[in-house]
């Protein structure tokens, strides 16, 4: 290279490759105006180009544009949106964020970038020297001897920022003998994707052609720029990579993803993601976390495989957002790893659940059992090989596994225990559990790593219980619903309300001992009157009449009539029977002027008038009791008593 001749891009390129494609995150070079000389290996692969692709050859003194938005940049394929800018105004450093569309088809995903300015002299050796000062090996004028960039205007902001051994050599006269790719010895050396190497090769050559004085370049110093990225994935790109809209439409998903799944790019492009979480509380709390944190690393989720398996993920997700703010997606990537407590459970649980009574068993947060008893083996007809290390949906119909799974991952969630107080058993309905399952921490008490399951047979109670059931019914429509003390829904009865208020029973169907589904179900302005129905229950044990108001599968709200029966004697615990009949029909029948017809039926009355003097009262009251919409209950009694009708014909209109 002559002393008049500026560097090329092929002579940055050559210098700067290697140490570029010896970081293990992308990194791209860039000339002054930010089109691209360089992509290394980790970037090539981020777009889907050859890893092994060659290096851009450009002809002395090339400088490539930057391409327009929505065009190939220069370099790999990259894109004008997905470059990051480069620093302006004389700031050395500027950090920065762009989108990619990743290769595998897995969507858009975000790299935070660093982007730094170097400065490149030209080359030259005819201008002049001040004594005691020499040419800096960073391309910086000014810097005596000994003294490092830092101390040296800008090269110190590029120092700061970890790259200023990155900087390209500057050729000190015509006798150098550096290899026109400006590579050295010590290019690679320590400190760096550039190294220190090739800044004390320089220095070394400086202090051959011997000054020690300050060269002043003929050319101005060119500036180019090293950025490198983070980027929120694996093997670059290629993994099990999704883009979720914030409607929560499925927009991209890897044909990894699809192939672990299930599922083909077609079955899963285009529908709601909330359909393929094995719980509807997940989707919830993964899009919350996104919301409030902006990303998430290392989540748990399980995802439903196409047949219905529960799959257990780690799970790395970022929020999207435009210029404005705006969310854009939510994106991300999912990740198998061994479960690393199975080994701790089994053996601190193995001789445990040996003594327990009754069904136990032990699984971890993946969902596999590590320890059972015989009982259990026993329930279900399987070996001990058929069971361990497996999940119920290996040994069980699918229909049925789901059950006992949404339930451990509710424990797993939530981080309590959940109780079932009467369940079937999934394989003979005829075999009635109360199951327990219990939360089992880690050391520190933070984090669930498991769940203890415990299965009473209380078969024989069930059928004592749904004998009493029945000799409650008293009308065909006639639902019973069972409460504990403080009124949460143990089990019900099979029949259901029409119209339909609790919905067609399940298999498993089974509360939980919880309040929600009771305050679902009851009007708001209904709630008070219920509690005081049923503490009277509770305290005097006798029948408790009342009605109320209960949301139905439409959303409206249905009337109905509920009689509370109290027993102790089946469980040796108090048990409330709530025997309920859905009136709503029968409201218009109940409206003063249909009660005083059926009235004037029972008494052969004709009129209002001999209505009343049937009654013993003022043609008036007969008016009033109309207009207010009111019947005093003494004429319901007296007309009953006298004519031998029922009183719930008179008030209802049934017999």
């Amino acid at each position: 290279m002559t002393s008049n001749e500026h560097m090329t891009s092929t002579d940055l390129v050559a210098f700067y490759a290697p140490r570029l494609d010896a970081m293990d995150t992308p990194a791209l070079l860039l000339d002054g105006d930010g089109g691209v000389l360089y992509a290394n290996k980790p970037a090539r692969l981020l777009r889907g180009a050859d890893g092994d692709a060659e290096r851009t050859t450009e002809t002395k003194g090339a400088r490539p544009k930057l391409s327009a938005p929505g065009c190939p940049a220069p370099a790999h394929g990259w894109l004008h949106d997905e470059v990051p800018p480069v620093p302006q105004g004389g700031t050395p450093v500027r950090e920065s964020r762009t989108r990619i569309t990743l290769p595998d088809g897995a969507g858009i995903r975000q790299i935070s970038w660093t982007c730094v300015a170097v400065p490149v002299p030209g080359t030259g050796g005819e201008g002049g020297t001040e004594k005691g000062e020499r040419a800096h090996p960073d391309g910086w004028k000014g810097a005596r001897h000994g003294e490092s960039a830092r101390q040296t205007g800008n090269g110190g902001a590029i120092r700061h920022a970890g790259m200023w051994e990155m900087c390209g050599p500057s050729e000190t006269d015509e006798t150098d003998e550096t290899d026109e790719t400006g590579e050295t010895d010590g290019a690679n050396g320590a400190g760096g994707p550039g190294g220190a190497g090739g800044a004390d090769a320089a220095d070394d050559r400086s202090s051959e052609s011997g000054t020690g004085s300050v060269i002043r370049p003929p050319y101005p110093a060119r500036t180019i720029h090293l950025a490198w990225g983070r980027l929120r994935t694996t093997e670059g790109g290629q993994e099990m990579g999704f883009t979720i809209l914030p409607n929560g439409v499925i927009q991209a998903v890897s044909p990894a993803l699809c192939a672990i799944c299930g599922y083909t790019r077609d079955e899963l492009v285009g529908r709601s993601a909330r359909e393929f979480y094995f719980t509807s509380t997940a989707r919830k709390r993964i899009v919350s976390q996104l919301i409030k944190r902006a990303e998430v690393e290392n989540g748990e989720v399980t995802l439903r495989r196409k047949d219905g398996s529960p799959l257990a993920l780690w799970y790395t997700a970022e929020s999207i957002r435009d210029a404005a703010g705006r969310m854009v997606a939510y994106s991300g990537y999912f990740q198998e790893r061994p479960f690393a407590f199975s080994s701790k459970l089994a053996s601190d649980f193995s001789r445990v659940v040996d003594a327990l009574p009754g069904l136990a068993w032990v699984c971890g947060r993946d969902l596999r059992i590590v320890a059972v008893n015989d009982a259990y083996l026993a329930a279900y007809g399987r070996t001990r090989d058929e069971v361990m290390g497996r999940t119920e949906y290996d040994f069980l119909p699918p229909e049925l596994a789901r059950y006992p799974v949404e339930a451990a991952l509710k424990v797993f969630e939530e981080k309590r225990e959940l109780e079932h107080p009467a369940v079937p058993h999934l394989l003979d309905p005829s075999v009635w559990y109360r199951v327990i399952r219990r939360p089992i921490f880690d050391d520190n008490r933070q984090e669930v790593i498991g769940l203890l399951g415990i299965a009473q047979d209380i078969s024989a109670k069930v059928v004592q219980e749904n004998a009493f059931i029945e000799q409650l019914h008293t009308h065909q429509g006639d639902v019973v619903v069972v409460t504990d003390d403080q009124g949460r829904i143990l089990r019900r009865s099979r029949q259901t309300l029409t119209p339909a208020i609790f919905g067609r029973q399940e298999p498993y169907d089974a509360y939980t001992l919880d309040m929600g589904p009771v305050l679902d179900l009851l009007h708001e302005s209904d709630l008070p009157a219920v509690r005081q129905a049923l503490l009277r229950a509770m305290r005097e044990h006798r029948e408790q009449h009342f009605e109320c108001r209960i949301r139905n599968l439409s959303g409206s709200y249905s009337t109905v009539h509920a009689r509370l029966v109290y027993n102790d004697t089946i469980y040796g615990e108090p048990r409330v029977y709530v025997v309920a009949r859905d009136v709503s029909g029968e409201m218009g029948l109940r409206q003063a002027p249909m009660v005083l017809e059926r009235l004037k039926e029972a008494a052969g009355a004709r009129t209002d008038r001999e209505l009343a003097s049937f009654l013993n009262v003022s043609a008036a009251s007969i008016s009033n009791a109309r207009k207010n919409g009111r019947i005093p209950p003494d004429w319901l009694i007296d007309a009953g008593l006298r004519t031998g009708r029922s009183i719930d014909w008179l008030v209802r209109g049934v017999v």
